[in-house]
């Protein structure tokens, strides 16, 4: 038993595939009919065109009445007599009517041709709901398969021929009559109807009160037009601009329909955003007090800044040509000024280390400029200088003189760890007020140097110099003398 029902399960299922694929191969090759319902379809044919929007999408495929039982209305009602167009739609961009399309019969020539305008469905805001489809009429109903379209959508555009039988017997008589007797009843009844078509139409009597408003306001319609017209002559100089203003308002309101969902999120959000807006608002109001005096000083301020500015213009324009060499010049640099980023932070390193000194040394030379340290400095220089140089008949002289060796003492013999040994001297000092500088000269070899015409060897004190150690001192020694007895002389 199991089993019969699930090969009969399978069986069905197998049926249901079937069908979809035989109903989706009808729907993408088959014609799309739909069967639309009107009060007149006078002078119809078969095959007239099916247009929508201009373009031809089908035609017309059989022209008959309604028969009794078959509903033709919207609640299902049934209406016998009706005319009944069956449209075969061929283009597959248009086999989907829904519930609120519509047809109108127009004249497609003054022959009397007609053709049927379809709107598939009506226009309708971004993002809102599409009605349903079309109903599918079922089997064993007239017309099964066929799309119902309900009377109420459908209508007739009134024939051009139909107007003029106005001017012909006997419709002229007609028309005649009916004025008459129209007139015969209303006559002497103007307030009456006219109080009737007030309450008739709650419309008309609105718009009697705004007409009485505006004739009381006259003065200021007309005051209106010409400002109007004032304002209206800027605006229509800048037409193009606001066409440009239009066009973009467009741009902005399909954008904000697209984000629809956002800005109402948004607009939920406003009270908590109202909320804290207080908050913010206060401590607002609170700067804003606090900042009054600068403002009002700012104000003051303004003219000189206002000068300032000004006067910089030109600075600024000329500054221009030394900025751009600068990012120049910066650009070029930039690998020597990555490359001195070691150096830098060294430099940066001891700088740092150097701050105690530097601020020691500081405080030495606000000290030394504040008691007048530095001129006593130079003054100490000065005197000290004068004190070891003296002035005679030969020139300067140095009274004190300092040994740049480690010699301090005057010895005739070699010693331990100094080389410099000195010759003997005479006991009696010669005197000196009739030597010539090249006595002196001579003197100074002969005495201090040990140095004769005979003896040119370089010995000190019958050593040679060559051999000596201090050789050198005393050949320095020697030019020294020689120096100071020459510009002596």
């Amino acid at each position: 038993m199991r089993r019969i029902l699930t090969i009969v399960i399978g069986l069905a299922a197998i049926g249901a595939l079937v069908a979809a694929s035989a109903s989706g191969e009808g729907d993408d090759g088959g014609s799309y009919e739909v069967r639309a319902y009107f009060d007149n379809a006078g002078f119809v044919v078969n095959g007239e065109d099916v247009r929508i929007a201009g373009a031809t999408v089908g035609s017309v495929k059989e022209v008959t009445v309604s028969l009794p039982g078959e509903p033709v209305k919207r609640n299902g009602d049934d209406d016998p007599g009706k005319a009944v167009l069956v449209l075969a739609i061929d283009d597959s961009g248009f086999k989907s009517f829904l519930s609120d399309a519509s047809c109108l019969i127009r004249p497609q020539s003054l022959l009397g041709e007609k053709y049927v305008e379809c709107e598939p469905t009506q226009p309708r805001a971004p993002g809102s709901e599409p009605p349903p489809p079309l109903e599918q009429i079922p089997d064993g109903e007239i017309g099964a398969g066929q799309y119902r379209l309900p009377i109420e959508n459908n209508g007739k555009q009134v024939d051009l021929d139909l107007v003029n039988n106005i001017t012909r017997q006997p419709e002229i008589e007609r028309f005649r009559l009916i004025l008459n007797d129209l007139g015969a009843g209303l006559a002497a009844r103007g307030p009456d109807l006219a109080e009737v078509i007030r309450r008739a139409n709650p419309a008309l009597e609105q718009t009697d009160k705004v007409l009485s408003i505006l004739a009381k306001q006259n003065k200021q319609l007309a005051q209106l037009a010409v400002d109007s017209d004032t304002i209206l002559t800027p605006l229509s100089e800048q037409r193009q601009h606001l066409a440009g203003f239009i066009r973009n308002a467009a741009i902005a309101g399909t954008a904000s329909a697209e984000r629809s969902n956002d800005i109402v999120a948004g607009f939920e959000e406003f009270p908590n955003a109202l909320t804290e807006l207080q908050s913010t608002m206060v401590e607002l109001r609170r700067f804003a007090e606090q900042a009054t005096p600068v403002a009002v000083n700012l104000r003051k301020a303004a003219p000189g800044l206002t000068d300032a500015t000004r006067l910089l213009r030109p600075f600024s324009r000329a500054a221009t040509v030394s900025v751009t060499n600068l990012g120049d010049n910066a650009e070029a640099s930039q690998d020597d000024l990555a490359a001195s980023s070691p150096v830098i932070r060294q430099l940066r390193r001891a700088g740092e280390k150097s701050i105690p000194g530097a601020r020691n040394l500081n405080q030495l030379l606000m000290t030394l400029r504040r008691t007048g340290g530095i001129d006593y400095l130079t003054q100490f220089i000065l005197n000290g200088s004068n004190a070891i140089n003296g002035f005679d008949d030969f020139g300067h002289f140095l009274l004190t003189q300092i040994q740049i060796t480690n010699c301090v003492d005057y010895s005739t013999v070699s010693t331990t760890g100094c080389s410099g040994k000195w010759g003997t001297v005479s006991a009696s000092a010669p005197d000196l007020s009739e030597v010539t500088p090249e006595d002196a000269r001579k003197g100074v070899d002969e005495t201090i140097l040990g140095e004769t015409d005979s003896d040119q060897s370089g010995s000190v004190g019958g050593v040679s110099s060559a051999d000596t150690p201090g050789g050198d001192s005393a050949a320095a020694t020697k030019d020294l003398l020689n120096f100071l007895i020459g510009s002596g002389g």
